[in-house]
């Protein structure tokens, strides 16, 4: 994992309408496959400010890093982007969510993540 980013800090705060939540397996890709089209989208992303995480996203990275180096990174990452605190609504809509989708037969994962940018 190598840092590819730049480092802007930002303000800790609710999401702007402009920003994009980045989910984990994205991520994971960005540090992995540092060519692939989901990389390269995500570095447009945090070079124009528009990347964004929340506490699910930075558990589940930190859970996999395997070096203090990794760690570290994962540091500057997230002191360089926006994070999104979640909310009871956040809760209440995702929840919303799921029981409807299962009413359909459908199963999801990250439906608490899903519902950030809706509520």
């Amino acid at each position: 994992m190598k840092a590819n980013f730049s480092l802007k800090t930002h303000g800790r705060g609710p999401a702007m309408p402009d920003k994009i939540l980045i989910d984990t397996s994205v991520w994971i890709e960005f540090f992995r496959k540092k060519e692939s089209s989901v990389s390269v989208r995500l570095r447009e992303y945090l070079k124009l400010n528009q990347a964004c995480y929340t506490g699910p996203v930075a558990v589940e990275l930190y859970q996999g890093a395997k070096t203090g180096k990794e760690i570290k990174i994962l540091d500057q990452l997230f002191q360089t982007i926006a994070y999104v605190e979640i909310t009871r609504n956040h809760y209440h809509h995702a929840g919303l969510i799921s029981q409807k989708a299962a009413r359909e037969g459908i199963r999801y994962n990250d439906v608490l993540l899903q519902s950030i940018p809706e509520s």
